[in-house]
Order: C-alpha cells, then sequence, then structure tokens
C-alpha cells in the first residue's frame, strides 16, 4: 500500500511542469552561486506564485483571506501555522503570492522522494530530524543564515499534520527559530486545508480560509516576555479555527 504521504505529495506537486521546474531550479541555484541574492529571491518568488497560480484550479482549492492588512511590508519573517494537511503549504503559497518568497521547515522525511527533496533545496528551505538536538542546532543556525540574508520561512509547530479541524499542541522548540534568527513572528490560522485530502482519503475541492493575525516582535522581547508570547500566538492560531 502506498504512503499517503507520498501520495499526496505527489498528486500536489504532479503539476510542476517538470521541464519548467529543472530550468528554474538550474537558473536559481545559478544566482546562488553568484551571491546574487536579491534577484535569486525574485526568482523563487516568481516560481512560487506562477506555480500556485496553475496548481489551485486543477486541484480544486480556493481560498479567502481574512486580515490580509496584517501581512507586514517587509521582511524577514517566519510565519507560524496550524498543520491541517497537504494543502497547507499551496495555501501558504497563495496567502504570499507576488509577496514574499517562502522557505519552509520541512521533515527530514521529505529527502527520500528526490522531487520533493528539489524542491525544498531549490526554495531555500531547511530541514529539519526530529529528536535529535544535534541536528536541530544545526537546523537552527541554518534558518539563522537564511533569515538574516532576508529570507523568509514558513514552520508548523505542531510537527505534524492534525487531519482535521481541531489543532495539536505546539512544540515548545519550534519557537527557537524565530528567537535565534531575531525576526518577528506572523501567526496565521489555516482552516479547511485538510478537506482536500485527509478528510477522506481521496482528493475532492474544498475552500480554505487563512486568517492573518497582527505581526509579532518577539525580537523585542526578553526571554520572559517571548514565554508568555509563545503561548499567547499559539492561543491566537486556535481562536481562528
Amino acid at each position: 500500500m502506498m504512503n499517503p504521504f507520498t501520495t499526496g505529495y505527489r498528486f500536489i506537486l504532479g503539476y510542476i511542469e517538470t521541464r519548467r521546474f529543472v530550468s528554474l531550479k538550474n537558473a536559481i541555484y545559478r544566482l546562488r552561486e553568484e551571491g546574487r541574492i536579491e534577484e535569486e529571491k525574485k526568482l523563487i518568488l516568481d516560481g512560487q506564485s506562477r506555480w500556485i497560480e496553475n496548481a489551485a484550479p486543477k486541484l480544486g482549492m480556493t481560498f479567502e483571506v481574512i486580515g490580509e492588512e496584517n501581512i507586514p511590508d517587509h521582511g524577514p519573517f517566519m510565519i507560524y501555522s496550524n498543520h491541517q494537511g497537504f494543502a497547507d503549504i499551496p495555501a501558504t503559497l497563495w496567502l504570499m503570492k507576488d509577496r514574499y518568497q517562502l522557505g519552509y521547515v520541512a521533515k527530514e522525511e521529505w529527502k527520500k522522494y528526490p522531487t520533493l527533496k528539489d524542491v525544498v533545496e531549490s526554495t531555500r528551505s531547511i530541514f529539519l530530524v526530529r529528536d535529535n538536538p544535534k541536528e536541530a542546532i544545526k537546523a537552527l543556525s541554518e534558518a539563522k543564515e537564511l533569515l538574516d540574508q532576508g529570507f523568509n520561512l514558513v514552520i508548523f509547530p505542531e510537527g505534524h499534520r492534525s487531519k482535521g479541524h481541531r489543532m495539536g499542541e505546539f512544540k515548545a522548540g519550534a519557537f527557537k527559530f524565530a528567537e535565534k534568527a531575531k525576526v518577528p513572528i506572523l501567526p496565521i490560522t489555516i482552516d479547511g486545508s485538510y478537506k482536500l485530502f485527509e478528510e477522506k482519503g481521496s482528493y475532492q475541492p474544498c475552500h480554505i480560509k487563512i486568517t492573518v493575525h497582527p505581526l509579532v516582535h518577539i525580537e523585542e522581547m526578553d526571554k520572559h516576555e517571548q514565554k508568555e508570547a509563545q503561548a499567547a500566538i499559539e492561543e491566537q492560531i486556535r481562536s481562528a479555527l
């Protein structure tokens, strides 16, 4: 029986035009090697924006955005979101379409699948090995370096898909990424994404509501204030479900 993780992401990534993606990936790596960071960001953003514009109607996804005025005028920042299903990544790409490049804190499992691995590495995303302190420190350092360069990252602090309406508890370690890099957090709530696949175990059209909450300047807080902010962010994201 095929792994649902593999099935889900193969289905979504099936809307990548292979020839165009290879060309885009090669162009991104050329800019990266030459240190042309701003051009690289723009090229990643363009690729992500065009992909979601093409994929969303084919996947049967429609979106509703609440709180769009809370999207910051400039980066870098980190998006912290609940994680209902496979469609959460397309939802964040839709939200930031034509605005900001997005990288993701991705699970190590993605490395097993060549297309997923290529997408992660070409979009300035990073891999995180769970329950491995040494690898966690490495991921934190990689994330800080990317954020210092002006790239934006998305993390799902639950650590796994809830596969439904109910949100799980956030992993405390997830907040170390924004704290170490000293960047603000943009909390968002995604609702309805699980209906694309997880609800019935097969694909169906879905409408996804994205609530954008006010930016949290966790980088301006002391340790005690950051601890309080973590709980507040989690509750704020949960409150919009």
